[in-house]
């Protein structure tokens, strides 16, 4: 028996799936800033990165990111970074001091819901890491909190902010900057940081101030 070609029948491949494009960096920092500030800098996996960014090519950037202290280095630096924008916004705004409050907190919290997380620079949050780098988060964090007391002290100087504790108000602020943002829904992570930002002017705020304050995030 014989086999008969058919020339009319032609045989073609299945088109390849286009390749998904690389995680950029800023990505990577963030998926790796979200993990740091759930679990600690230490023990870190891509597994976790890739999980938290949903995102299962995050497994390739190793080959480009494989220095993993060095990253969580970088991590920290753009927190760090984040807040100083937001801590200039506040200092050249107009206004008196609790006006330039509400500039920076709500700046901040923008940049949260941005990425994910402001990671935190105190000691308890540092104690994993090398000591070169928890000594430069020791300078970063001294290096903001100065500047966000002189904003609050300039508030209780002029009269719009509580002649409070300044180290207290200043760990309150931050306190709630740092944690992870906690809602899934951007739009619900929004309202709950704008109920934040009047909670925190209101804690702050001098109690003869009469203004109302209506700010939108």
């Amino acid at each position: 028996m014989n086999a008969v070609a058919d020339d009319d029948v032609t045989f073609s491949e299945e088109p390849a799936p286009p390749a998904r494009p690389e995680p950029t960096r800023t990505a990577v920092i963030d998926a790796v800033s979200r993990v740091v500030a759930r679990r600690g800098p230490g023990a870190m996996r891509w597994s976790a990165i890739a999980r938290e960014a949903g995102d299962s090519n995050m497994t390739r950037a190793w080959s480009f990111y494989g220095d993993m202290p060095a990253l969580v280095d970088e991590c920290y630096s753009r927190a760090a970074q984040g807040l100083e924008q937001s801590l200039l916004r506040a200092e050249t705004a107009g206004g008196n001091g609790l006006d330039k409050l509400a500039v920076f907190l709500v700046a901040a919290f923008e940049i949260r819901r941005e990425r994910g997380s402001l990671l935190s620079f105190r000691p308890a949050a540092s104690e994993e890491l090398p000591p070169a780098q928890r000594r430069r988060l020791r300078e970063r964090d001294l290096m903001i909190r100065t500047r966000l007391k002189r904003l609050l002290m300039k508030g209780q100087q002029d009269g719009s902010l509580a002649r409070r504790n300044v180290d207290c108000a200043c760990a309150l602020v931050l306190t709630n900057l740092q944690p992870s943002a906690m809602n899934p829904s951007a739009e619900a992570q929004r309202t709950w940081d704008a109920e934040y930002v009047e909670m925190l002017l209101a804690a702050l705020a001098d109690p003869n101030v009469g203004e109302t304050w209506a700010r939108e995030t």
